[in-house]
């Protein structure tokens, strides 16, 4: 039984690299090496058009990083699946690639073409090849993810006075205590001590996340 015909873009910094790997992955059944270049540009037609079943991406492209063509691929369509390559084996650069990326495999610095052409099936395949130590790696990520997502869920907003949602909002248009204590007629002391109660409610680390959790939850429109 054949393979599936699978349609690739190879976008690399080094072109003796990109097309070097193109006549490698040539040599391989159903795969086909439709468009290389140095890094992701959306006016560039022979990128998107056709549409490629994967986008084969170098993980560190100066000056930019892979990451970003990776997001500007994504923004355009979903449906794309990328692989980075060349990702150097540290945690928190193989969960970049998931994370912020939206990379469906990766390759480390020393993956063979062996390596490379698993991979690329499994992608396209919908399934993902990975160590056991990134996968248990990735798990508790996502645990943590969700927990952290949960202790910040909308519903902790019920536990703010009127008082809290309008010093919150105040502290997500930028004001310092001085200015709110100014705005709201109040002691200086008064507003540390509702800003501490807000940050102990919403489980929260600072100021900047505060104004960051405000504008997500839109909590100025549940006053003002």
């Amino acid at each position: 039984m054949g393979h599936q015909e699978i349609r690739i873009v190879i976008l690399h910094r080094n072109r003796l690299f990109r097309e070097s790997l193109a006549f490698v992955l040539a040599k391989h059944e159903a795969i086909f090496v439709v468009w290389t270049a140095p890094g992701f540009d959306p006016t560039d037609g022979g990128l998107t058009s056709p549409r490629p079943d994967l986008f084969i991406l170098d993980f560190g492209v100066p000056g930019r990083g892979g990451l970003d063509d990776a997001k500007q691929i994504q923004a355009i369509s979903s449906e794309c699946k990328v692989l980075m390559i060349d990702v150097p084996d540290i945690e928190a650069d193989v969960l970049a690639c998931i994370e912020v990326g939206g990379a469906a495999g990766y390759l480390l610095q020393d993956a063979s073409v062996e390596n490379l052409v698993s991979n690329v099936r499994a992608v396209v395949a919908g399934e993902a090849l990975c160590t056991p130590r990134i996968a248990s790696l990735a798990f508790s990520r996502i645990s943590a993810l969700a927990r952290h997502t949960k202790e910040l869920s909308p519903s902790n907003v019920t536990h703010l006075t009127r008082r809290e949602l309008e010093i919150i909002a105040l502290v997500e248009d930028g004001l310092s205590n001085k200015e709110i204590a100014t705005r709201l007629h109040i002691e200086v002391p008064t507003v540390k001590n509702h800003v501490h109660n807000i940050l102990e409610k919403l489980q929260l680390d600072g100021r900047r996340d505060a104004a960051r959790y405000a504008k997500e939850h839109r909590l100025a429109m549940s006053w003002r």
